[in-house]
């Protein structure tokens, strides 16, 4: 592979992982160390039973980091990948059927929560990208600079997901 294009699928890859990382370790922390004002923003949403609404507020926050966590260090990829996939499809679901809904609250994605002046399209669009990044992890969780590497060793198949050469050959 020439090193243009090396540099571009690392490039891509390590978006893919950090992108999604710095936005879960941001939204995390700040919800992690407001716990009522998360308690405020998933009771919002008016989706949970009453009885669920402070366990989910108080264990998101650090599934969110946990989840950055893995991405950051490039640890269980594929479980990581699916984590921001699936937490990021949850909160479009949810942000999705607030609007719907016409629900005045704040998002509470980055901290805060209760009532707002609504969520907004871009609520819910900018959470499209982290889906398909953690789907493509998800799907392609063997790549460079990550620490999975150590663990699954650095055989012949370490760079799996490699893009081919113009020829379908995958280049040494």
């Amino acid at each position: 592979m020439e090193r243009r294009g090396r540099a571009t699928y690392v490039a891509f890859r390590l978006a893919c992982r950090l992108i999604p990382a710095v936005v879960f370790l941001w939204a995390g922390l700040a919800k992690a160390f407001a716990r009522q004002d998360s308690i405020l923003a998933v009771n919002a949403y008016d989706v949970l039973p009453e009885r669920l609404v402070e366990p989910v507020a108080v264990l998101l926050p650090w599934v969110e980091i946990a989840v950055a966590v893995l991405l950051i260090f490039g640890l269980f990829v594929r479980v990581a990948g699916l984590g921001t996939a699936l937490l990021s499809a949850v909160f479009i679901a949810g942000l999705a059927q607030a609007k719907a809904r016409g629900l005045e609250i704040d998002c509470g994605c980055f901290g805060g929560g209760g009532p707002g002046s609504g969520v907004t399209w871009w609520d819910i669009v900018r959470d499209v990208p982290l889906v398909l990044a953690g789907v493509y992890l998800a799907l392609r969780p063997r790549g460079p600079l990550q620490m999975d590497e150590i663990f699954l060793g650095d055989g012949d198949d370490a760079d799996i997901d490699e893009p081919e050469d113009g020829d379908g050959q995958r280049e040494p």
